[in-house]
C-alpha cells in the first residue's frame, strides 16, 4: 500500500513540472582542435525550485563525431534573465553503439545565462570547461529555445 501512494505521489509531483520543459538548437565551438558544432538540448524542471535537468545530443561538424551529455543545472530567473550553472557528464563517439572502449567520457562544469524576450522563447549563450582523460576543452555555445 505504502509503494502505490508513494508512486501515486511521484507521478502526481512529476506532472506538476510538466509545463517547465526547454526545448533547443545549440551551436557553438569547441577548441582543441577548434571545431564547429551543433545539436539538440532538452530540459525538464525538477521538485526542487530552480533545478532543472538537461539532456544534449550534439555532432562535431569536423570529425563527425557525436556528444551526448547530461547535466544538473541550476538556474533562478530574475524577470528577463536569468543565468544558470551546469555540472555534468558526457561521452563523445564516432558511432553509437554498445563497446563502451570506443567511447571518450568526460565530465564538466560550466554557466551561463538565458535572455527570455516572452515567456516561452529564450536565446542562451554559455561556456563549460570539459575534463576529458587526454586533454581539457572549453566550448563556447549560444542557442535559441522554446519553453513550454
Amino acid at each position: 500500500m505504502n509503494k502505490k501512494i508513494l508512486w501515486i505521489a511521484v507521478v502526481f509531483l512529476s506532472a506538476l513540472n510538466a509545463p517547465a520543459l526547454d526545448l533547443g538548437l545549440v551551436a557553438g565551438s569547441v577548441n582543441q582542435p577548434s571545431s564547429f558544432f551543433y545539436g539538440i538540448s532538452a530540459g525538464s524542471g525538477t521538485i526542487v525550485p530552480m533545478l532543472k535537468l538537461e539532456f544534449e545530443g550534439c555532432r562535431v561538424s569536423e570529425t563527425g563525431w557525436k556528444t551526448l551529455t547530461a547535466a544538473v543545472k541550476l538556474r533562478p530567473k530574475f524577470g528577463i534573465f536569468a543565468p544558470y550553472a551546469v555540472l555534468g557528464a558526457g561521452a563523445e563517439f564516432a558511432r553509437l553503439n554498445f563497446r563502451f572502449s570506443d567511447y571518450e567520457f568526460y565530465t564538466f562544469i560550466g554557466g551561463g545565462f538565458h535572455i527570455f524576450f516572452t515567456s516561452m522563447f529564450s536565446l542562451r549563450a554559455d561556456v563549460r570547461w570539459l575534463n576529458l582523460p587526454e586533454a581539457d576543452k572549453t566550448r563556447i555555445c549560444g542557442g535559441f529555445f522554446i519553453h513550454l
